[in-house]
């Protein structure tokens, strides 16, 4: 499979005040998400109940998540100032700038991008799409015979 719509220096070049602009911004939501939620954990001290446990536990994931999406915020705007950026890190083949625009702090091609693991390990089927359900039949669910014998 080739890579989809190469994209010239040029028209990176065109687009990269509006991308550098974007990350900037979610930079800033980012660190005020993550100042808020470190604000909430503290006030928040022991928890005195399951339901506060819950929701510091919450908090705390959010805070992780808020603060991997900031370094992959800082790592973009990184390689934009070291002139890497919209270059694959594992084939070093461009980025279309298409993907850039929906996924400003990608640092992967399409192609690449299949053979990473997803958030939960494993790994994503050539032809299936990440949060897809696997084709693997359901065993929660009552089988055709199971559904015909209860009448």
């Amino acid at each position: 499979m080739t890579h989809a719509h190469p994209v010239s220096r040029a028209s990176l070049s065109e687009q990269l005040p509006v991308l550098r602009a974007a990350l900037l911004q979610q930079r800033r939501f980012r660190l005020q998400q993550l100042a808020e939620l470190e604000a909430a954990i503290a006030r928040a001290g022991e928890p005195a109940d399951p339901a506060d446990a819950a929701r510091r536990e919450v908090d705390s994931k959010l805070a992780a998540a808020a603060r991997q999406a900031l370094a992959d915020i800082e790592a973009a705007l990184m390689l934009i100032s070291t002139g890497r950026y919209g270059r694959c890190r594992r084939c070093d083949a461009e980025i279309s700038v298409r993907l850039l625009r929906t996924i400003p702090t990608t640092q992967w091609c399409l192609r690449c991008r299949r053979h990473l693991p997803s958030a939960d390990g494993s790994r994503v089927i050539r032809g299936q799409r990440p949060g897809q359900p696997s084709p693997a039949p359901r065993r929660d669910l009552p089988t055709k015979r199971e559904t015909l014998a209860c009448r």
